[in-house]
């Protein structure tokens, strides 16, 4: 099988792209692609080149017809099949290269997209919302791929125009010069629409990223949503959103819809003015019927590289605002820098100064706050992703340890940890100790029943996209076998149980406690089956630790506890 043009696709290493400028961005890209886009650029040429030349060939035809010049007409004939079979293969060529092209850039420019989100980890939804990185991946990418789609055919109008114009001046001065001119002038008129249009595409895209953004936020929270009775609001605020991105569609369109309408009135006109004043020279003898046939072809033909040119402007404008955009997103920088020391082994206390929490070594701590927004914060904070100048492992701050050995000896498992789509084999086809196996840690989070609740045999069974057709216990339970089967060295889980009935929280906390033995475990949790196992419980009130204890003793003695814990029962 003969190979394709993108058979290279993905490439190894996409690159550091030059972000100082678009134009310079997308220079970079081209860079990167040459020598398809040379070769693209080369059929493009000789595809339009021969498409120039057929009239002048049709014509020396039709004149050798009325001249009766039998061999001058077979010459003709000959020339044009000549021309027609290599438009032909050229064009198929610069088909082929211009599709390649396009996909080449469009998977070089994901690479570095899904490069900066692996780069970026979990501070990604923090500084740029899911919605936005989902519309630039798909729309913006796109859109900045198809100018490379471009570059042949454009390559080949400019080329093409400018032999065309010296055959019009070798044959007609005055044709040729009316010719020549009025085409830039068509450009000219078309110009001062371009940047408007340019404008109204940016103004799109904003409104369009705002209403991704919203919607996908209100899909995630919709369970929320129902429960707290904001549907109606936040339909509302989805509706006025989408009515901003189709008033933003409308503009934009109707600008479209002029350019698009001035290319076809102003070529017409130029073709009939071209018509009329041959038809003159014609008459008074001062040229032949097959040359102004040919020079109707021409001047039909000009109207090719103008359109390119109109559709070039129009596709770089749209490109320029998707480049914006996706440069943006290759520019976010991590919400902290790290520092490049190891993460001490056998430490004997993790401390976060802000709160005063403390985490010893191999110890099963729970940690009970009086506000969930604190309880995020201090999960943050500890695994490493928020303020690591507050949170020091045997006196070294988190900010001067590398951010991989954070993570190597850290696991923070957030409220709702994502659930990719998938086999459940899939899932855990993570970076793990080895010391807790598959079924295992699957079996401590009480999951097994899952398996019997989805598609397929055991663990080839299918997980649809994040986990939709599970149930919030399930997502829950699935996401913690995930998190077991890590075995992290210290993990961090917050409310881990918080959509699971007694029960099977009851048979989580035992089997959780007996699967973490020997390692650190932390607990964010209001659950008292959760906080009976514990080593230790913390009680944070207003970002303060005021108290350490046993859950028993302290739901003797602190009455703020007690509150939290058992809600007054």
């Amino acid at each position: 099988m003969s190979p394709t043009p993108f058979d290279h696709l993905p490439v190894p290493d996409p690159g550091q792209p030059d972000m100082r400028t678009v134009p310079k961005f997308l220079w970079w890209i081209g860079k990167k692609q040459k020598k398809i886009v040379l070769t693209g650029t080369f059929f493009g040429i000789v595809n339009l080149l021969c498409v120039a030349l057929m009239p002048g060939v049709l014509g020396r035809g039709i004149q050798a017809i009325a001249d009766e010049a039998n061999d001058q007409l077979r010459i003709a004939v000959i020339s044009a099949l000549a021309l027609g079979s290599l438009q032909a293969a050229a064009g198929i060529l610069r088909h082929r290269r211009a599709v390649g092209s396009w996909i080449s850039a469009a998977t070089r420019l994901q690479q570095l997209v899904a490069r900066k989100a692996v780069d970026l980890g979990a501070d990604l939804p923090r500084l740029v919302s899911t919605g936005e990185v989902s519309a630039i991946n798909s729309n913006d990418v796109e859109r900045v791929a198809r100018v490379y789609d471009l570059i042949p055919r454009l390559s080949g109008a400019i080329v093409s125009f400018f032999v065309v114009s010296v055959l019009l001046i070798n044959s007609s001065p005055t044709l040729g010069l009316m010719v020549i001119i009025g085409v830039p002038l068509l450009g000219l008129a078309i110009g001062p629409i371009i940047k408007p249009l340019q404008n109204r595409e940016s103004a799109q895209r904003e409104k369009l990223s705002e209403s991704s953004a919203l919607a996908a936020d209100t899909v995630a929270g919709l369970r929320i949503l129902r429960g707290i009775g904001g549907e109606e609001t936040f339909l509302n605020r989805f509706r006025i959103a989408s009515q901003n991105v189709r008033a933003a569609a409308v503009r934009t369109a109707k600008m479209r819809a002029l350019l698009d309408g001035l290319q076809v009135i102003l070529p017409g006109s130029l073709v009939v003015g071209v018509i009329y004043v041959g038809g003159n020279l014609v008459s008074r003898g001062e040229l032949k019927v097959g040359e102004l046939l040919a020079f109707y072809g021409y001047s039909a033909f000009l109207m090719i590289p103008l359109q390119i040119l109109t559709e070039s402007a129009q596709r770089l404008t749209s490109g320029t605002v998707a480049a914006r955009r996706v440069m943006k997103l290759l520019s976010v920088e991590r919400v902290q820098s790290y520092g490049a020391l190891e993460f001490p082994q056998n430490f004997k206390v993790i401390k976060d100064l802000k709160s005063g929490l403390e985490i010893r070594s191999n110890t099963f701590l729970g940690v009970v706050c009086d506000n969930s927004l604190i309880a995020d914060e201090l999960v943050d904070r500890l695994g490493g992703y928020l303020d690591a100048d507050q949170v020091v492992v045997d006196d070294r701050s988190f900010e001067t340890i590398s951010r991989d050995d954070l993570r190597r000896n850290i696991y923070a498992q957030e409220k709702e940890p994502a659930i990719l789509s998938g086999t459940v084999e899939s899932l855990f086809q993570v970076s793990n100790s080895g010391r807790v196996h598959m079924s295992d840690a699957i079996e401590s989070a009480s999951a097994i029943d899952i398996l019997d609740s989805l598609e397929g045999d055991g663990y080839s069974a299918e997980v649809v996209e994040r986990g939709r057709t599970l149930s919030g216990g399930q997502r829950q339970r699935l996401a913690l076998a995930r998190t077991l089967f890590v075995d992290a060295p210290i993990l961090i889980l917050d409310d881990p149980t918080s959509a699971v009935d007694a029960h099977t929280e009851a048979r989580i906390a035992q089997r959780l406690k007996n699967t973490r033995v020997g390692k650190t475990t932390v607990v964010f949790t209001n659950s008292p089956l959760l906080l009976d196992h514990t080593d230790q419980v913390a009680l944070v009130v207003d970002g303060k630790v005021i108290t350490v204890g046993n859950h028993f003793d302290l739901l003797k003695q602190n009455d703020d506890y007690r509150r939290l814990v058992v809600r007054g029962e």
